[in-house]
């Protein structure tokens, strides 16, 4: 028996096409002259279990994979909330804010960083 998950594969699948609608140019602030990172992050669609393990495996840090895995089993839905709160706990201080939006929105958009100025 195969461990195919038809109803998994649409919802990546659906998931993926709302994601690529998504435009952080919606979210420039012509003051700043940078995308406002709270709005959009707000805005941004939700996106899979797999594309959040993927934001965490691009850490390269085992603690907060492993944290992670154990926390989110695999398949669960995670909430930007939930991902936001769960990153809050790795971060050093309150500037790396930034960088949890970005990774997030970086799924739908990954022109993100440079229209929000972290690179």
């Amino acid at each position: 028996m195969s461990n195919f998950d038809l109803r998994k594969y649409l919802a990546e699948g659906k998931l993926l096409k709302e994601n690529e609608g998504f435009n952080v140019d919606l979210y420039y602030d012509k003051d700043e002259d940078l995308v406002d990172l709270d709005a959009a992050f707000k805005a941004a669609p939700n996106i899979s279990y797999n594309q959040v393990l993927d934001i965490f495996k691009s850490y390269e840090d085992e603690e907060i994979l492993n944290d992670f895995k154990s926390e989110f089993p695999e398949g669960k839905d995670i909430s930007k909330e939930d991902y936001f709160e769960f990153s809050e706990r790795y971060i050093d201080d309150m500037s790396e804010v930034s960088y949890i939006q970005a990774n997030w929105i970086g799924v739908s958009d990954d022109t993100v960083y440079e229209k929000a100025g972290l690179v």
